[in-house]
Order: C-alpha cells, then sequence, then structure tokens
C-alpha cells in the first residue's frame, strides 16, 4: 500500500498578492504625471515605469504597501515617487497616496490631469554639498560603488512621529537606483534610503554623487525628505541634517515644495475609482469628495 501523502499549500502572503493586485494601479497613477526642467519645459522627462523598490509597513494604518518610481533627466534621477495604498472604510477600499521628492538640481515643471484635486508645484532645485572627509572616487565604475555603499553606512537617522515617540532608521545596504554613466552633470551616483523599523517605506532619501569640480572629482550628497514625520540624519554620530515640521514644513509639503504629499483617492483593488481625496490644511491627510462634486 502506498503511503498517503498529504500536500499542504501554504496560503499567499497578504502583502504580496495585495502587490500583484494593486501594482497595475500604481503604474496608471504615476503615469499622469508629466515632468520636465524649467529650461526646456517641452521635453518630458523619461519615467521608468518599472518601480525600483517595493515596501510595505504591516504596522501602520492596517497594511500601508507601496512601490517608488523614478523620472530620469538625462540619466540621473530626476523626480522619486511612491505611490502606495492604505484600507479605507467608507467608501470600502484602498485610499491611494502620492509622495514625491524632487531630486534634479533645477526647478522642474510638473502637471497633471487638470480635473484631479491634488498637484505638485517645486519650487527650486534640490542642492548638493561636499561629502568632507571622504576619499577621493575611484578611477572605476566597480571602485565607486564599493566606495559609494561604504560611504552611506556612516549615515544614521531616527524619527519623531505625532506623539514623539522615536523610530530607528536603518539603512538599506543595496542602493535604490545607480547611474554610474549619466550624460551630464555626475561622473557617477546612487540613491540610497533610510527605512522605518515599522517595515520597509522609506524615510529618508540619500543622494551620493562623485561629481568635478573645478578640474577636481570629488563626493557630494544630499538628504531628502521622504516622510511626514520630523527626520533627523547623523554622519558617524554627528548631526548633519533635519526636517522639522512648522508651519512651512507642513505635513503635506516642506517650505520649497521639493517634498509633497497627498492622499489623492480611493479605488477599488481592481482600480475602479470609488471616491476623491483632497488634502486641506484643516485635512491634511484628505478629506472625502464624491466623484460627481468638483
Amino acid at each position: 500500500m502506498l503511503p498517503l501523502v498529504l500536500l499542504l499549500i501554504a496560503p499567499d502572503n497578504p502583502s504580496e498578492t495585495l502587490a500583484k493586485k494593486m501594482l497595475p494601479v500604481y503604474v496608471q497613477e504615476a503615469s499622469e504625471y508629466s515632468i520636465a526642467v524649467d529650461r526646456d519645459p517641452k521635453k518630458a522627462l523619461e519615467f521608468k515605469k518599472e518601480p525600483v523598490f517595493e515596501w510595505s509597513n504591516p504596522v501602520r494604518e492596517g497594511l500601508q504597501q507601496g512601490v517608488v518610481f523614478l523620472w530620469v533627466h538625462e540619466g540621473r534621477p530626476a523626480v522619486i515617487a511612491s505611490i502606495f495604498s492604505q484600507p479605507h472604510d467608507k467608501p470600502s477600499g484602498r485610499q491611494l497616496s502620492h509622495e514625491l521628492h524632487a531630486l534634479d538640481t533645477e526647478k522642474l515643471l510638473v502637471t497633471r490631469p487638470k480635473d484631479v484635486l491634488n498637484q505638485w508645484k517645486p519650487e527650486t532645485g534640490l542642492l548638493r554639498k561636499e561629502l568632507e572627509e571622504a576619499p577621493a572616487p575611484a578611477g572605476t565604475p566597480g571602485g565607486r560603488l564599493l566606495q559609494m555603499r561604504r560611504l552611506a553606512q556612516e549615515f544614521t537617522g531616527h524619527s519623531l512621529d505625532q506623539e514623539r515617540k522615536r523610530w530607528d532608521l536603518r539603512l538599506l545596504p543595496a542602493p535604490l537606483y545607480r547611474y554610474p554613466a549619466a550624460k551630464t552633470g555626475v561622473i557617477d551616483g546612487a540613491i540610497f534610503t533610510l527605512v522605518s523599523t515599522a517595515g520597509t517605506d522609506p524615510e529618508v532619501l540619500l543622494l551620493i554623487e562623485a561629481k568635478e569640480t573645478n578640474g577636481k572629482i570629488r563626493w557630494e550628497y544630499a538628504c531628502g525628505r521622504f516622510s511626514d514625520r520630523d527626520l533627523y540624519v547623523q554622519r558617524n554620530e554627528k548631526d548633519i541634517w533635519s526636517n522639522v515640521r512648522s508651519e512651512t514644513n507642513t505635513f503635506n509639503n516642506d517650505d520649497r515644495h521639493l517634498y509633497r504629499l497627498y492622499a489623492d483617492k480611493v479605488v477599488s483593488l481592481e482600480g475602479k475609482a470609488l471616491a476623491r481625496v483632497r488634502a486641506t490644511p484643516k485635512m491634511p491627510w484628505g478629506e472625502i469628495v464624491p466623484l460627481n462634486e468638483k
């Protein structure tokens, strides 16, 4: 008699199942943006349809889950966006949110369809600073990547939520995106991120780039807000950057609108629009607007 073999099929991971269902919705949301640099408004930046990162926060707002997209300017990342969703009760579905940050050194022009409620208007470009006491950039792409990863490891950070609870941030060792052959501006570069211990949601953006200035190649960096919380970053245990909420640095945007966050709509798992959401000063996370209202 042959032995009885029982095949136990493990249930789908909820976050993986959700990610597969929502990805086409996220791609459609990101595709609505048309972005160009201010000096060349008719030339749209390249949208990378394939996400560079997928993340989830299982302990915040039910199950938050999303992906990260990039728009590229001559090989160099110009805009990063996290399109994500979380449970919504009335109407029942997923609330879609957009979180964006300008990375280009030039001012950007951003447009969406005119009938949407939320728009993003960055006012300036993102400035870089010299990464002091860093070694000279290596002569090969492989050597520079090793240097960038080591330099990124020097950065640590934490956030404070509205109750002033501290959340330590951890560096993802691999960059979200590497651009060793950008056509302009830099010789090499990469985007790293510090993520929340509540999951894998990027909270701080860290750009590290090798740039030639006055005939000398040096490392530069920039930090960017990618969270609605107060953020603090250290390098080798010394404070180098912070982003603290204020009257001008609000829940939805920083004082130069390089960073923008808004809940945009409520959809079904199939992507059908159920309601629109409008961010207001009194309701920064957004008020529900029926589809037939302007």
